[in-house]
């Protein structure tokens, strides 16, 4: 009976927003920002981190479903940059979030390296992310993001560079912001498992271990 209950109101609150313009749902997305005070691994390298600067035209909405607008309580780059910090650490790297102004300026990025004893820099550029569905109840939502990694050395030099596009889709149907909030997880997922599954970029990750 609860659950009937639970899917009547999310259905109608879905079937509002078609009859009364665009409102906006504010995802709460778990941005595991405490990675970044986990205890250290003894004897592993180091990797300074900063966040992908946010290049979308609209750095606030992350989708729209129907007439319903999507936003993220923390911005969806910082989440992502945490994701990847995260999967960072799972593969044996300490890992320290910096502020970059530049990340094309050298001498700020090898001040930084040298100050936090790093390794490299990872940084980046968040370009698209966004999931979308006219009809969530009839059409499949569908989820793309689209990004760029940067890692530098202690020189500012380039080891790393390369672009990446994932794709996510769900059936939403009279879930609404809920079902859309499975979705974002679901995008940002997906940008981690590209990365991740690049043997190029599994191939530095070793290359980093080894100096």
């Amino acid at each position: 009976m609860k659950l009937l209950s639970r899917v009547s109101t999310l259905g109608f609150m879905f079937l509002l927003t078609l009859t009364s313009g665009c409102i906006t749902w504010n995802a709460e997305i778990e941005d595991m920002s405490n990675v970044y005070s986990k205890s250290a691994i003894a004897g592993a390298p180091k990797i300074i981190i900063s966040d992908l600067s946010d290049k979308r035209s609209d750095t606030k909405l992350v989708g729209r479903i129907s007439a319903l607008n999507l936003a993220t309580k923390t911005p969806v780059n910082i989440i992502i940059t945490n994701r990847f910090a995260s999967k960072l650490q799972e593969e044996g790297f300490n890992i320290q979030k910096v502020e970059i102004a530049n990340s094309e300026d050298k001498a700020e990025i090898v001040e930084a390296l040298k100050r936090n004893s790093g390794k490299v820099l990872f940084t980046g550029r968040l370009d698209h992310f966004f999931i979308e569905s006219c009809d969530a109840i009839l059409e499949t939502a569908k989820g793309r993001v689209s990004f760029r990694i940067d890692i530098l050395d202690n020189s500012g030099k380039s080891l790393f560079y390369r672009t990446y596009t994932a794709r996510a889709e769900k059936h939403i149907g009279l879930g609404g912001g809920p079902g859309s909030e499975e979705l974002i997880k679901t995008t940002i997922q997906a940008s981690v498992n590209e990365l991740f599954n690049d043997a190029e970029f599994q191939r530095l990750l070793s290359q980093l271990k080894d100096r």
